[in-house]
């Protein structure tokens, strides 16, 4: 080493402090971009209220909205955070500022600290209000009632009868699916026979989303047949079911539930065809939601 140059530490000491300037510049961006969409939002707020005629209450929420822009966010990423992670980061930007036009109140069957409570988390961020109610009857009646904006539900998971209970409830209270959440086995555990899945229930329809799921709910005699008959309809225009959940009623009338979910959205023309044949059908047919397919 030369008599000129810097000891070796020192030149390091010297590079690293120019990149933590260029780091401390770039959070000083970020943290001013972030309070410019804070405050983007809160002027979103003071429109709709606005606006909004007589005593109706403003949509602050919009699940096609939020998971069209987690979608071109992940699109448009370049790197070197993964999709997934910047995903993940624009949810809790979204979350917070949402929180500035409206908290969220999320219901879901407790205790807390188990799988659910991690989908209504990984779904509305952690500035939404969870929490934790006795019963799914109870998560469902708060919705219904507007004690809660929406809650947070099974439908595919190791609990058999959790997934019954909430078909019947389903068939029971007039509410929409407006979500899904799926937790993948490191998130949950990475010893599950498959990812256990949720949906997210509110008291309003979806609008498109451009990627989305219908989910119906058909009761129909217990004959021979019936099945085929019910997924004709289906196989006839090309419609993909992603799930099909099969039992009695359950109230001794010899009739059949079954759920389906399948790729589309109630506003595209097939489906409005398939759900107008459907009903044509001898079949108690009830449209529990069109919503954006899971986007984390």
């Amino acid at each position: 080493m030369s008599a000129n140059q810097p000891p070796a530490g020192g030149a390091q000491e010297a590079e690293l402090r120019v990149l933590r300037d260029q780091i401390d510049s770039v959070d000083r961006q970020i943290h001013q971009l972030l309070n410019d969409r804070a405050r983007l939002a809160q002027q979103v707020a003071e429109v709709k209220e606005r606006f909004r005629q007589g005593d109706e209450t403003p949509v602050f929420y919009r699940p096609e909205r939020e998971a069209q822009v987690l979608r071109a966010v992940m699109a448009r990423n370049e790197g070197p955070l993964s999709d997934a992670t910047v995903g993940r980061l624009f949810r809790e930007i979204m979350s917070v500022c949402l929180a500035l036009e409206e908290p969220l109140k999320i219901v879901f069957l407790g205790p807390e600290g188990t799988f659910i409570q991690q989908a209504a988390q990984k779904h509305f961020g952690q500035a939404a209000k969870c929490q934790a109610l006795d019963s799914l009857e109870q998560v469902f009646t708060s919705v219904e009632n507007g004690e809660a904006h929406y809650a947070v539900v099974p439908i595919e998971s190791e609990d058999a009868g959790l997934i019954r209970h909430t078909l019947d409830l389903f068939r029971r209270f007039d509410l929409y699916i407006c979500g899904e959440v799926e937790l993948s086995p490191d998130a949950a555990t990475g010893q599950l026979n498959r990812c256990p899945r949720y949906l997210v229930v509110g008291r309003d329809a979806i609008g498109p989303s451009g990627e989305d799921k219908t989910s119906l709910l058909l009761v129909c005699r217990d004959e021979p047949g019936a099945l085929h008959d019910l997924l004709a309809p289906f196989h006839r225009r090309k419609i993909s079911l992603t799930r099909l959940e099969t039992r009695s009623s359950g109230e001794h009338d010899w009739k059949m539930l079954f759920y389906i979910d399948f790729e589309g959205h109630v506003s595209d023309s097939g489906v409005a065809e398939l759900l107008t044949e459907l009903n044509d059908l001898q079949v108690e047919v009830k449209h529990l939601g069109s919503y954006p397919k899971a986007v984390l």
